[in-house]
């Protein structure tokens, strides 16, 4: 097979990815709304995520006549305040050891399909050993027919506004609830004591696995690195050559010691990917390629560290912080290793070795070259 055919079946590859992601979903499935909840030291931060097709149906949005894919700055402000603030009131309460808190929203958002209407309730008084906080719940409820669900998770956090997405995103939830018609109240408890040494450990440690394993960048360079075909000693030493260079950068990064351009740092994660990905096309063999690992490696470090700075902003143990990060994204790569080996070592007794070298590395390198090319120019060419 030529190198032509195997380039060819990378971008039948692509296109069935873009396929998968354009698939349909259910009927269910388009009532079923999300909710994140950040719970802080006096006040609580959240987001109701509603799918395109579920936001409409707010009893009063169709009744303004707008077009929702085209709105502007004062239609979706006419839309907070006639439509969705006097919703939430009627509709959602919270109160904290018997307490009732104002719900305010504060804006609403567009990601794709996906509507987000961020709401924060201020001067909460968490005083009590052991508070009590009640959420009443019911949205959507009537104008589905009893058909919403809505998907809840807790955060205790101390994020700020800054970073609190990327809390709900890389981070564990506390608490998990579902509100139904059949189940529209949560109520649990909030104690007031800080989190222990090894919570904190734990926390970071699960961070630092979550981010690498959905970090689909980082795992095609791994991939790349090891599907040339290496012998055991030069598999370990290229794993430890990137395991100490994103150690040092993580580290001297999070410290604010060394800071560089996001975007610059993204930028040049993809183009690791591609470089690494041409070599195996164009090689049979990579000589010390632990070198070159050890060179990118430091510029993914600054990757890790964008994700970690948030976290570990103004806080005393930051080094256990950072340390406890690392672990996880170690975890991670190792565990991506036990899979990733196997597969690659059964594929090339079915496929001759160099065939699937420069197959795989042909998808890889379409890949870095769409971060490269998005990132550069500050626009989203692949979906994930």
């Amino acid at each position: 097979m030529s190198k032509q055919w195997f380039i060819r079946l990378a971008s039948m590859f692509l296109i069935a990815v873009f396929l998968l992601k354009a698939s349909p979903v259910s009927a269910h499935e388009m009532n079923l709304g999300g909710s994140k909840w950040a719970i802080e030291k006096d006040r609580i931060v959240f987001t109701i995520d509603l799918g395109y097709q579920l936001f409409p149906q707010i009893e009063g949005i169709k009744d303004l006549g707008y077009d929702l894919e085209h709105l502007s700055d004062e239609q979706l402000g006419t839309i907070i305040t006639d439509v969705i603030q006097p919703y939430i009131n009627e509709k959602l309460s919270v109160s904290v050891n018997e307490s009732l808190y104002p719900v305010k929203v504060d804006r609403i958002e567009r990601d794709r399909e996906i509507w987000n209407i961020w709401l924060e309730i201020n001067d909460i008084s968490f005083d009590q050993q052991d508070n009590k906080v009640k959420i009443d719940y019911h949205l959507l409820f009537n104008e589905t027919k009893n058909d919403h669900i809505n998907v809840g998770t807790i955060y205790f956090t101390n994020a700020d506004d800054e970073s609190l997405q990327e809390t709900f995103n890389y981070t564990q939830p506390n608490l998990y609830n579902t509100f139904t018609p059949s189940n529209t109240t949560w109520e649990f408890s909030m104690k007031s004591k800080p989190p222990s040494v090894w919570s904190k450990i734990y926390d970071f440690i699960v961070l630092g696995i979550e981010h690498i394993l959905s970090g689909f960048d980082h795992i095609a360079f791994l991939v790349a690195l090891i599907v040339i075909g290496l012998t055991t000693r030069e598999a370990l030493k290229i794993i430890t050559a990137f395991t100490v260079a994103h150690s040092i950068t993580l580290l001297l990064s999070a410290l604010q010691v060394v800071t560089l351009n996001s975007r610059f740092v993204e930028s040049m994660i993809a183009l690791s990917i591609c470089y690494v990905a041409i070599e195996n096309i164009w090689k049979k063999q990579a000589k010390y390629r632990w070198i070159v690992t050890f060179a990118f490696g430091l510029m993914h470090g600054f990757g890790f560290a964008s994700v970690l700075q948030d976290y570990v902003k103004g806080k005393s143990d930051l080094v256990l912080s950072v340390v406890s990060f690392n672990v996880g994204v170690e975890v991670g790569q190792l565990m991506i290793f036990l899979v990733l080996l196997p597969v690659l070592y059964l594929l090339k007794k079915k496929i001759p070795a160099r065939q699937v070298t420069i197959g795989v590395s042909a998808v890889i390198f379409i890949l870095g070259l769409g971060w490269l090319i998005g990132r550069v120019f500050d626009m989203q060419l692949l979906p994930f």
